[in-house]
């Protein structure tokens, strides 16, 4: 999957059913439905509509949601019926997602890189892995790509040859707030993330973790909080990987490419340390 394809610009958790479809540019925007019941029945009440923006695309709105905590979410919906947490790609290849997100302020100015990765190592979030150079990844629990990544790098995992400090984020689907919860909430997190991965569903693209019942916990404000540091690196994206260098320069992936699996994988990358900086 390539770079461009796996980019998510949607901030915060909001639930939603996922529609995927082309969708051709038009000169006339007919009149907006009123997506605020909608919103609030497929998030559960945890959302509410703040305010719509045409996007130039026929029966397409781009729609702004707020949980009562002040957490934004962009989403898209579509002839007053469906919405669409994202990504919307027109033909040409341009992503509404990004442009929509610029125009409605929601997308902050991306941190340095080394400074993402210091607040990453502090997060909340816990270790797989007992040995190895450590990396940090951003990963949603139903992220199938995060899943593949997983699966590709177990094997340095089981040998004590990589750890990755999870920071585990929430935006994909409906379910991926209460999957990250329950994993967070856990006794053993990192036991519980690998028991969502053994029980991935590759064909629904879920987790095999069952979701909390309750998110008035410590865990939901964490889970948000790290979505949101997510988004400081300039893209919403899963899994958002970040390594050191052998020569001590911190880096960061949006998305991992056959090529950066190949530098974990034979053991090209420097350590991660614990203070959050490159081992030089």
């Amino acid at each position: 999957m390539s770079h461009k394809e796996i980019r998510k610009a949607f901030l915060g958790a909001l639930s939603t059913a996922l529609v995927m479809g082309g969708v051709v540019a038009v000169s006339a925007q007919a009149a907006v439905p009123d997506y605020g019941p909608l919103i609030q029945k497929l998030s559960h009440q945890r959302l509410h509509l703040v305010k719509t923006l045409p996007t130039g695309v026929h029966g397409l709105t781009a729609i702004l949601a707020e949980t009562a905590t002040g957490q934004k979410s962009l989403a898209f919906g579509l002839d007053g019926k469906y919405l669409i947490p994202g990504p919307v790609i027109a033909a040409n290849g341009k992503m509404l997602n990004t442009e929509m997100a610029e125009k409605l302020g929601l997308v902050p100015k991306p941190l340095p890189v080394a400074q993402v990765l210091n607040q990453a190592v502090a997060a909340p979030g816990f270790v797989l892995g007992h040995g190895g150079p450590m990396v940090a990844a951003f990963m949603d629990p139903n992220c199938i790509f995060c899943h593949k990544f997983y699966e590709a790098v177990l094997p340095e995992l089981k040998a004590g040859k990589l750890r990755i400090k999870v920071v585990p984020v929430a935006f994909l689907k409906p379910s991926s707030l209460l999957k990250a919860v329950a994993i967070l909430s856990a006794k053993d997190p990192a036991k519980a993330w690998a028991f969502d991965e053994a029980h991935f569903n590759v064909h629904t693209e879920e987790g095999g973790i069952t979701p909390a019942k309750n998110l008035k916990v410590p865990a939901t404000a964490r889970i948000e909080a790290n979505t949101h540091l997510l988004a400081r690196t300039g893209e919403i994206a899963t899994p958002t990987v970040m390594v050191c260098r052998k020569d001590g320069k911190p880096v960061l992936w949006h998305g991992v490419a056959p090529d950066h699996l190949k530098q974990i994988q034979d053991g090209s990358i420097g350590d991660l340390l614990p203070t959050g900086s490159c081992r030089g």
